[in-house]
């Protein structure tokens, strides 16, 4: 998943901490490397890393890793990764990182490879900031059971932490936050989606903003989020996430056919022909807001732990128009609970509370 590829030749040699003239073979493996000649950067990787060279241990330990020249050898790469690490190689923390959580090639321990990804990021290696991320994330900040689904009773407990319990949940973010931020492509499409259903302060923009920097992604997700905030912006105002606008779109495109078309019983609604949105407003700021704290600039506000605002969404059908008033509260992990009243124009029949 995390590879290193042929074509990435920037990237890779920003991994490397020793100049590239520092010892023989190491720049004639590179070379051939780059040029995709397998057979003689194995050669030249394999008597650098006999000089002592730890960057030729990295560079072997990823083509074997690969099967590139060689057959492929997870044990192997793991033990030349290891060399690469204690010689101070900045890529090899994330690589060696990532076969421990997987217990591929060594015994699976997800405490060192966290410990691993904290040492690449704290040398600045985006790749292995975003894998201090995802770990986090699956890990002490996982709500998924073991068929991936959402675990609710986890879920709430997470989301009823105070923010003096938070320490794993900023740097997860941060960690996400600043790889993409350097244009680790994993990392910004994981910021998109992220941004897609998490509330906070200009999430949308800051999504669409992301989505620009990778033109040609077919990530269906990311595809339907960006359909979602184009369509709230045609609408008019709303500080919902694309997600949250989704997920309240079933309950409120109900009532606000209830209202529109007069219909007594909400059930009966189900069967008529649904209202459409055609107008959202917010109609009362977030009040008493608090945010996760971000050390990276302009993401301070960017997710809302606790807070209340009201908007006013107004619907057509039956030939009437109707206004519903959604309450949402920040449910403490990103999302939000809601409620809603409906409100007929002048001259309508009266509103029925849901």
């Amino acid at each position: 998943m995390f590879a290193i590829r042929a074509r990435s030749v920037t990237g890779f040699m920003a991994l490397l901490l020793f100049p590239l003239a520092a010892l023989a073979g190491f720049a004639e493996a590179l070379t051939a490397y780059q040029v995709r000649d397998y057979a003689t950067a194995i050669d030249e990787s394999r008597a650098a890393a006999a000089a002592g060279d730890a960057r030729g241990s990295f560079l072997l330990g990823v083509m074997i890793q690969n099967g590139q020249g060689v057959a492929a050898n997870s044990g192997e790469a793991a033990a030349l990764y290891e060399k690469a690490v204690q010689g101070g190689v900045v890529g090899a923390f994330s690589k060696l990182a990532q076969l421990y959580a997987r217990g591929d090639g060594v015994a699976k321990d997800l405490a060192k490879a966290l410990a691993l990804a904290r040492r690449g990021a704290q040398a600045g290696d985006p790749e292995a900031t975003f894998f201090l991320h995802v770990l986090l994330t699956a890990g002490p900040l996982g709500y998924l059971d073991a068929a991936g689904k959402p675990d609710h009773a986890k879920y709430r407990q997470l989301a009823a932490r105070p923010v003096g319990e938070r320490g794993s949940d900023v740097e997860a973010r941060d960690a996400l936050y600043w790889a993409a931020a350097k244009g680790y492509p994993l990392a910004v499409m994981s910021l998109a989606l992220t941004l897609g259903g998490t509330v906070g302060d200009g999430n949308r923009e800051r999504m669409l903003a992301a989505l620009a920097k990778l033109p040609g992604h077919t990530n269906q997700a990311l595809k339907n989020y960006e359909q979602v905030a184009r369509h709230i912006e045609r609408l008019g105002t709303s500080y919902t996430s694309p997600q949250l606008f989704l997920d309240s779109q079933v309950t409120q495109m109900v009532a606000g056919t209830v209202q529109t078309c007069g219909i007594r019983d909400p059930k009966s609604a189900e069967r008529a022909p649904l209202a459409e949105l055609v107008a959202v407003a917010i109609s009362k700021p977030v009040s008493g807001a608090a945010y996760l704290p971000s050390k990276v600039a302009g993401n301070e506000r960017a997710y809302l732990l606790a807070g209340e605002w009201e908007e006013r969404w107004t619907y057509r059908g039956c030939g009437k128009t109707a206004d519903v008033t959604v309450r949402f509260m920040a449910d403490g992990l990103g999302g939000a609970f809601m409620t809603s009243a409906q409100k007929l124009q002048p001259g309508a029949a009266p509103a029925t509370a849901l």
